[in-house]
């Protein structure tokens, strides 16, 4: 279920790509990592954000997509808001604010978070070249 590409990303992330909301929902139901990091660190909801697949930002966020997920530093809500989509940074923001005063230490984390992979995957290119 959880396999990837040799860029990392799963099935989600290309169901995702393609705007397919029901396909979306029955990977979620499956079991797919929903927060599975592939190609430049873009989850799921990254390409979703990136695409302006509204309906599919809502479904993957109900089902527990980081809002916070840093793909090379920006989150979900920056690629929405590069790619023109206002109306996906509207329902994001008030979500993002609620975590954030829940939690101050989201950013922490999530910047943590993307400072493991980049270190995993360089010590993986060192290791290919020795």
């Amino acid at each position: 279920m959880n396999a990837t590409s040799t860029d990392g990303d799963n099935a989600l992330h290309w169901i995702v790509r393609q705007g397919d909301l029901n396909a979306t929902a029955a990977l979620i139901d499956a079991g797919i990592d929903i927060n599975k990091a592939g190609d430049l660190g873009y989850t799921p909801l990254h390409i979703a954000c990136m695409n302006g697949h509204t309906e599919i930002v809502r479904l993957l966020i109900a089902r527990g997509a980081d809002l916070f997920a840093l793909s090379e530093g920006d989150p979900p809500f920056t690629k929405a808001r590069l790619s023109g989509h206002d109306n996906i940074c509207d329902l994001l923001a008030p979500l993002m604010h609620e975590a954030q005063t829940r939690d101050p230490d989201v950013w922490v984390r999530a910047r943590i978070k993307q400072l493991k992979r980049e270190i995993a995957s360089l010590e993986k290119r060192l290791a290919g070249s020795e």
